[in-house]
C-alpha cells in the first residue's frame, strides 16, 4: 500500500475515534488528508516539533511528548509504528495472560522445597532507550523502502528517545526488550529459571533453588550491557537503560523459613504474600496470601471517592449509582478497528480477575477495601448512605467482593448483552436524552458519562 493510502486509512481511523461531536465532516476530512499529504510530499514538517505535557499521577507526575491531533507530524508517526508492526510481529505483553501464567507457578510453588523469586524494573525506561540505537541495530536490517528508510532515519535523529507518549514508543522498546528477553532466558538457562516475565519495564524472575541476589542482578546487568550498549553501534544518543534499583525486589524461600519470618512482593499491581515453613521432615511449605497494592487501593479509593464528592456538588443520585454500579462490574464492549470489530474490557474486576479464584486467601487490607470501600467513601465525606446501598452489603450488586466472586459484567454487545431498550433507559437515567444514535453511540456516550472511559 502507498503511504498516501496509508495517511488516508490513518486520519480517517483517527477520526473515527472521537467523540461525535468531535469529529470532522467529510469535506473537512478529505481536505485535511490532502493537506497531510501535501506536507509529506514536500517535506513540510519536523519531528521536533513535538508538545510536552506533563499528568499528575498518584504520588508522582508522568512526563509525555507528543505531536498535534492530525498533524503530519502525528500522522508519520502512526504510519512508522504500523510499518514495524508488519515487520517484527511483535508480540505485545499482555497483563491478564502473564498474571495468570505467575498465579499458576506460584500455585506449585506451595510445596516447592526451594525457590527464589526476583522482581525488577527498568528505570525510566521509555526515556532511556534512544531510538537511533535502535535503528542502527535492528531496523536497519530489515527490508524497508528507500523513502521509508530515510523517513525512519529524519525520525530517530529528530526525537532521540523513545519518549513515553509517541506512538512508536512502544514497538521501539519492545523491539530492543524482546532481544533482552531472549539473552536473560539464555543466561539464566543454567540456574534453575522456571518463569520469567516482563511486561514493558517490569520484570520477574522465579527459580527453584536459591539464587543469590547478588548474582541475579549481575546476570541482569549483563545482559542489559550487552542489548542496550553495543560498542559495535554508532550513535549520537546511547541508550541510558538501567535498572531501578529502588524497586529491586529479592525473596529466597530457604532465607525467609530459616528466619521463620514473611515477606511480599508486588508484580503489575497485584500483591503476593508469602510465608515459607519448614515441617516436621524438614521441608519447605509455602502459604500465601493475594492482592492488590496499596497503591492500587489507593488510586480506586481516590475514584470512588470523586464519585461522592461530585454527587455533592450535583445531587444526582442517578447517576451516583450509575457511576458506582459500572466501577464496581466488569463492562465488557466492542470497538470497530479497521474493518473488524475488537473486544474492550475494563473495570477493576477486569484488571483483578485471578483474585476471584482466590477470595479464601486475601490480604486483610485487600478484603477490607473489596468489601467497604464504596461505603468508607461516603463516612469519609459525610454524606449518607445513598438508598441503593442500603440492603445487605453480602447480597448488593454494588459491592466490589461480590461482583468479584459472582464476576458481575455489564454486557454491552447486542444482541446477547444489554439490549437496546434497556440502554435507552439507563441513558434516560442519567441525563442522555439523544436516542437517535445508533447502539454503539449510545454505549460511548453512556461510558464517557459514568467514567469508564471508551
Amino acid at each position: 500500500m502507498s503511504i498516501t493510502k496509508e495517511i488516508t486509512k490513518i486520519i480517517e481511523y483517527q477520526n473515527s475515534t472521537l467523540l461525535l461531536k468531535d469529529r470532522k465532516n467529510e469535506t473537512a476530512i478529505n481536505s485535511l488528508i490532502q493537506q497531510v499529504i501535501d506536507d509529506y510530499e514536500n517535506g513540510n514538517y519536523d519531528f521536533t516539533r513535538f508538545k510536552e505535557i506533563n499528568k499528575k499521577q498518584i504520588g508522582k507526575i508522568r512526563h509525555t511528548k507528543s505531536y498535534e491531533t492530525f498533524s503530519c507530524e502525528e500522522t508519520l508517526c502512526i504510519y512508522l509504528k504500523r510499518t514495524l508492526d508488519r515487520k517484527f510481529y511483535i508480540r505485545y505483553p499482555n497483563r491478564n495472560e502473564y498474571m495468570h501464567s505467575l498465579f499458576d507457578v506460584i500455585s506449585a510453588l506451595h510445596n516447592m522445597n526451594d525457590f527464589s523469586i526476583l522482581r525488577f524494573d527498568f528505570e525510566d525506561f521509555f526515556n532511556t532507550v534512544s531510538s537511533e540505537y535502535v535503528f542502527n541495530k535492528y531496523i536497519s536490517k530489515i527490508s524497508l523502502e528507500r523513502f521509508q528508510i530515510a523517513l525512519f532515519e529524519n525520525f530517530v535523529t529528530n526525537t532521540k528517545y523513545a519518549y513515553a507518549g509517541f506512538n512508536t514508543s512502544n514497538i521501539l522498546c519492545e523491539i530492543i526488550a524482546k532481544h533482552f528477553d531472549e539473552v536473560l532466558a539464555l543466561k539464566f538457562k543454567n540456574h534453575g529459571l522456571i518463569f520469567y516475565r516482563r511486561y514493558i519495564d517490569d520484570g520477574i524472575l522465579v527459580f527453584n533453588k536459591r539464587m543469590g541476589a547478588d548474582l541475579c542482578i549481575s546476570i541482569i546487568n549483563e545482559a542489559i550491557q550487552e542489548v542496550f550498549f553495543d560498542k559495535s553501534i554508532a550513535v549520537k544518543y546511547n541508550c541510558k537503560t538501567r535498572l531501578n534499583n529502588t524497586k529491586t525486589k529479592y525473596i529466597s524461600a530457604r532465607d525467609l523459613a530459616t528466619l521463620n519470618s514473611s515477606d511480599d512482593f508486588d508484580f503489575l499491581g497485584y500483591q503476593f504474600v508469602l510465608s515459607p515453613r519448614f515441617d516436621s521432615h524438614n521441608k519447605i511449605k509455602t502459604t500465601f496470601k493475594y492482592g492488590i497494592t496499596q497503591k492500587k487501593i489507593d488510586k480506586y479509593s481516590k475514584r470512588i471517592d470523586d464519585f461522592v464528592k461530585a454527587y455533592q456538588a450535583d445531587k444526582d443520585i442517578e447517576l451516583l449509582r450509575h457511576q458506582i454500579k459500572a466501577f464496581t462490574c466488569r463492562t465488557v464492549y466492542q470497538l470497530p478497528k479497521y474493518k473488524s470489530l475488537i473486544w474492550k474490557t475494563k473495570g477493576f474486576i477486569s484488571n483483578y480477575q485471578e483474585l476471584r479464584y482466590r477470595l479464601d486467601c486475601l490480604t486483610d487490607e485487600t478484603k477490607d477495601f473489596l468489601e467497604n470501600a464504596i461505603d468508607k467513601a461516603f463516612v469519609k465525606n459525610g454524606v449518607p448512605i445513598p438508598y441503593f446501598l442500603k440492603g445487605k452489603k453480602e447480597e448488593s450488586i454494588y459491592n466490589l467482593y461480590n461482583n468479584l466472586e459472582n464476576y458481575k459484567t455489564l454486557l454491552f454487545v447486542e444482541p446477547i448483552g444489554i439490549g437496546k431498550d434497556t440502554l435507552d433507559k439507563m441513558c434516560k437515567q442519567i441525563g442522555i436524552w439523544d436516542m437517535t444514535k445508533g447502539y454503539d453511540g449510545l454505549v460511548r456516550d453512556y461510558l464517557i458519562k459514568v467514567k469508564v472511559g471508551h
